[in-house]
């Protein structure tokens, strides 16, 4: 038989060895941004307050979606991974808005079964970009609502079952023929790996920021430092993606997607 179980762990296994050989940079700054985000889940576990008891449901369940892209990207499942994102990225912001809600009331609704649609949150959001939260001062810019947007309506693009996905389906043979990668394929996809890197990485470490200052300031004291060196490596691995995405995309006639 042409598929296998084995042929196709194979395909991921020399997937693999390609991105990380090419993505050494996002690899390492979410081997450091993990433990940091994992860190600030543990410091609400357990707690006795129903604000820390939502926010450990969702930023854990934030951190599953995470890892299951995370685990997905390097086979070259990057619909799949793009799934995954979308759904992270929906309970980051959720988690952003209620935290930095100085009442806890979303707190309180969404524990009582309220359910609050990704649209709704997504225009609430930016709307006012200083919080005063437990006497902590908690100020954003607007942009990153803006990347989010973008973000959100990429990943929906390519997850639903239109012809704007086959763009991430389907793999030039020759110039007149495609197929269908069956396991996936990184080729001429980083413009969509940094996307998927940027977003969930930006999502985690701004929960993580948020809600250490909010629920437990000593462990933000704790861990700035190193939170201050997983930013500047992301920033570093954008701005080179950026760059190596345009060569590429140069060189194959192909403009940024």
């Amino acid at each position: 038989m042409y598929y296998s179980v084995e042929k196709i762990e194979k395909h991921w296994q020399h997937n693999r060895a390609t991105f990380v050989s090419t993505y050494q940079d996002w690899i390492e700054a979410f081997r450091r941004l993990v433990p940091l985000a994992g860190e600030v889940i543990r410091s609400l576990e357990g707690r006795k307050f129903l604000a820390e008891n939502c926010a450990h449901l969702l930023f854990s369940k934030a951190f599953n979606h995470t890892l299951a892209a995370y685990s997905l990207m390097p086979s070259g499942l990057l619909i799949d991974a793009s799934l995954a994102s979308r759904n992270a990225l929906e309970t980051f912001l959720m988690l952003e808005l209620f935290s930095t809600d100085p009442t806890e009331q979303h707190f309180r609704d969404w524990a009582n079964g309220k359910e609050f649609r990704p649209a709704w949150v997504r225009s609430q959001l930016g709307t006012c970009l200083s919080a005063t939260v437990r006497d902590v001062i908690i100020e954003f810019n607007d942009d990153y609502y803006n990347t989010v947007k973008l973000a959100y309506s990429f990943w929906s693009g390519i997850t639903h079952a239109n012809l704007k996905s086959a763009e991430y389906s389907l793999k030039a043979a020759t110039k007149a023929d495609y197929t269908v990668p069956t396991g996936g394929s990184l080729d001429r996809q980083e413009s969509l790996i940094n996307c998927l890197f940027a977003v969930l990485g930006t999502g985690l470490l701004r929960c993580s920021l948020v809600d250490a200052a909010v629920f437990s300031t000593d462990l933000l004291r704790t861990l700035g430092d190193q939170f201050t060196d997983v930013q500047t490596r992301m920033n570093t691995a954008v701005a080179a993606h950026l760059q190596l995405g345009k060569s590429v995309n140069s060189v194959s006639g192909r403009g940024d997607r």
